[in-house]
């Protein structure tokens, strides 16, 4: 391992605390003639992911957004609480947000959504720059996604693009693409408000079919073209052709074990916890890419986006490779 790809796995490993802005959710999971009530949510799902791989060991896991003050609300937070997830909340009235599963997984996209009104909705709608620093505090990594952006209002974005702007040279940013047609206003607004989140970002991860919605990206050598400014981690998600890991020009394809996918829903996200966790365990690039497709398969393996209760993920690798790939 050369002397940068040295440092640079040095960094990750001395990761102590990682923060998340965005929206945990209830979910609504259809089986059979009940539906069940779980949660999930881009960031909730990463970082219960990332609390079940790397245990009680590892870095502190922070959420920020706001769940309201109902009972449900109290439910969702200590479920997320059980994991080992700290939220940072402010004290704001209503409810979580709901979404719910496609009755008939054979049939995509599917999802309903019950979130306009949400507290979380509110809180990244209206933050105040003061208590988002409050609340943020100071973590080693920052995850946000395209869903957070998405509910953002004009100040609040540009809020969160000056705290990142203040505390860059300390703490790394891990932008999710994660887009949701339905949610935005409009595409150009989407692709101005993600594009931005890119040039701030250290590590971005993406999928290839975010990639042909957004950007009009036909292959993963278009995706690899257009990232190709960005001088940090990329991350290209293809489903069941693996993933591509890589910056600048250089790019390396990681496949995958075929698996039986039961439900795709949270596989980007866990995609991106094993690939997070493997870096904090000091493995390089495309060995942490391997690794989160592991983590993938186990998720699409099971109904709902985050990990049931009781479900392991296979072991990091006991010995980083040294690739530089």
């Amino acid at each position: 391992m050369h002397a940068d790809a040295d440092s640079e796995t040095a960094r990750w490993m001395r990761v102590g605390r990682i923060a998340a802005l965005g929206e945990p959710l209830l979910e609504l999971q259809p089986a059979e003639d009940e539906i069940r009530l779980a949660f999930g949510g881009d960031v909730a799902n990463c970082l219960v992911c990332l609390a079940r791989i790397l245990g009680a060991g590892g870095p502190q896991l922070s959420l920020v957004s706001a769940l309201g003050d109902s009972g449900y609300s109290e439910w969702l937070r200590e479920r997320l609480r059980r994991e080992g997830i700290n939220l940072g909340e402010p004290p704001l009235a209503g409810e979580p947000g709901l979404y719910g599963l496609p009755l008939d997984p054979r049939h995509r996209p599917g999802f309903s959504y019950w979130r306009s009104a949400s507290a979380a909705s509110e809180f990244l709608r209206s933050p105040d720059p003061r208590q988002l620093e409050m609340l943020l505090g100071d973590p080693d990594v920052l995850l946000v996604t395209g869903i957070t952006l998405a509910l953002c209002s004009a100040a609040s974005f540009r809020h969160l693009c000056q705290w990142i702007e203040r505390h860059r040279l300390r703490c790394r940013i891990v932008f999710d693409v994660n887009y949701r047609a339905r949610l935005w206003q409009s595409e150009s607004l989407a692709r101005e408000r993600i594009g931005t989140l890119e040039a701030l970002a250290e590590v971005i991860a993406t999928g290839t079919e975010d990639e042909k919605a957004l950007w009009g990206c036909a292959d993963e050598a278009a995706i690899a073209r257009r990232l190709g400014a960005h001088r940090g981690e990329c991350v290209i998600r293809g489903g069941a052709a693996g993933c591509w890991v890589g910056a600048a020009n250089r790019w390396q394809h990681v496949p995958t074990l075929p698996v039986r996918a039961l439900d795709t829903a949270g596989a980007g996200d866990s995609h991106l916890a094993g690939y997070l966790a493997a870096r904090i365990g000091g493995c390089a690039r495309a060995e942490a890419a391997a690794y989160a497709n592991q983590v993938a398969a186990v998720i699409v393996g099971q109904r709902g986006s985050a990990p049931r209760e009781g479900l392991a993920f296979p072991p990091l690798p006991a010995q980083p490779s040294g690739s530089t790939s």
